[in-house]
């Protein structure tokens, strides 16, 4: 529950906002002088600051840099009975969020609140993805991030393509962040796991009654993302029939809910991404060719982490920092084995997998460094193996007959398919005689995590 510290030297005022808040779910506490407000926030923490300007002891701006001070994420509203602009700019330029006047209306200091939280949360949620956000110092990743400052300003499309596990959202929370919606919703949406059935309701939201089991209105993903950034992610596994419907969205920039005839406009930038190549899906008649015209209006291709091996030490010691503040433990880095091994790996899960690795090594250590002993064993066997390539293609065949595995075999036939592809979902699906959505769900069923999202 939220906590706001109220100030104000009108008891009245302060215990009929306190009352007020409390009923609408918040933690309150009122105080009536400006040095009892700095004594509580020194000992307390709090989310909000409520402070009136003029106070019988010290005036508001005092107890405003003193809970700036003490706290950087306190946001702080300032009332006051005299609306002046030089006060109200002060205020803000000193980390207010804003300067209400006299009298309060209850209803709009509450929606002033509620904005003051959101605001909160947007800058957490920018400060989060910088802090996680690895950008590597190789040149095709450098070419990537040039291309990301040049489309991020604009209201171009973007289609994103890499293999799994290569950073495809990474970069698409990059463009959002870097353009001027970055204030506004981020929605991310996996495609691949959408059920072909409720696809229409999952993006663009359906009305009470629409279906069976729709026993209320639903917002869809484009409402969700409104005035923000809807992200797509594997957009090639949308079952055909709801392309059409994407289409549509894409060009008049409206929507239509499940069962309501009703048009809503939405003003949401579309990043898409595939670890197919959706080229060739139009090729063979898998992805309509006008939707994908219109989701490649800028093109990026993410290259693996095999060929920027410049930015896998980069990786690993920070994965190493996140696992250490994660399970509580001091390891400092690799040994000169591991450092070869890691150089040399094939990395078919990309950063995912990498991420992976590290964290299960930093887990299972007892001492400063990770030790090849550590490393999961397709790893280990992957450094040693010599298996010509006339012996992989003998067993092919046998390998990847999925429906004559037993359910035992299952996850291994699945992974070797996987690996076998380079983790592209749509030719493991064929090497498996299975459709795509059959494979998802066998993925999904089977925790099989290097390739989970």
């Amino acid at each position: 529950m939220k906590r706001i510290l109220i100030v104000d030297d009108d008891a009245y005022i302060c215990d009929l906002l306190e009352k007020y808040l409390e009923k609408n779910g918040y933690e309150t506490e009122g105080v009536y002088k400006g040095k009892d407000a700095i004594a509580k926030l020194n000992a307390h923490e709090y989310d909000l600051l409520l402070c009136d300007y003029r106070l019988p002891d010290i005036d508001g701006m005092e107890v405003l840099k003193h809970a700036k001070s003490k706290n950087d994420k306190i946001q702080v509203i300032i009332m006051t009975a005299y609306a002046e602009i030089p006060t109200a700019v002060k205020a803000i330029k000193l980390g207010a969020f804003d300067f209400v006047t006299k009298p309060i209306l209850h209803e709009k200091i509450l929606n002033t609140i509620k904005k003051a939280f959101e605001g909160r949360k947007k800058k957490e949620s920018q400060t989060t993805f910088s802090k996680k956000f690895i950008a590597g110092k190789s040149k095709k990743i450098r070419e990537v991030l040039n291309h990301v400052k040049t489309v991020a300003p604009t209201e171009l499309s973007v289609l994103i393509q890499g293999e799994t596990g290569s950073g495809k959202e990474f970069i698409a929370r990059n463009i959002h962040y870097a353009s001027d919606r970055k204030n506004q919703p981020f929605i991310a949406v996996d495609c691949g796991v959408i059920p072909k059935e409720l696809a229409n309701s999952e993006l663009f939201g359906h009305i009470k009654g629409a279906f069976t089991g729709a026993i209320k209105d639903k917002v869809g993903y484009f409402e969700q993302a409104k005035g923000g950034t809807l992200f797509l992610d594997e957009v090639g596994n949308l079952p055909y029939e709801n392309q059409m419907k994407l289409l549509r969205a894409l060009q008049e920039r409206v929507i239509s809910k499940v069962g309501d005839n009703k048009t809503i406009k939405v003003d949401v930038r579309v990043i898409t991404a595939s670890n197919d190549d959706l080229l060739n899906e139009v090729k063979e008649n898998n992805f309509r060719e006008d939707l994908y015209h219109r989701i490649n209006g800028f093109k990026i291709n993410l290259p693996p982490l095999r060929e920027r091996n410049e930015d896998i030490m980069e990786f690993v010691y920070k994965f190493i920092r996140n696992a250490n503040r994660e399970f509580d433990k001091t390891v400092e880095g690799i040994d000169k084995e591991v450092h070869k091994i890691f150089m040399n790996y094939y990395w078919y899960g990309n950063i995912r997998e990498l991420e992976n690795v590290v964290k299960r090594c930093v887990l299972l250590s007892t001492g400063p460094l990770i030790t090849a002993d550590l490393l999961p064993e397709e790893i280990l066997q992957y450094e040693g193996a010599e298996t010509t390539k006339q012996e992989a293609n003998n067993s092919e065949q046998s390998v990847f007959e999925l429906k004559e595995a037993t359910s035992e075999a299952e996850k291994e036939v699945i992974t070797n398919a996987l690996i076998k592809s380079n983790f592209n979902k749509s030719k493991a699906a064929k090497l498996l005689n299975i459709d795509r959505k059959t494979l998802y769900n066998k993925i999904k069923e089977y925790n099989i995590s290097i390739v989970s999202k």
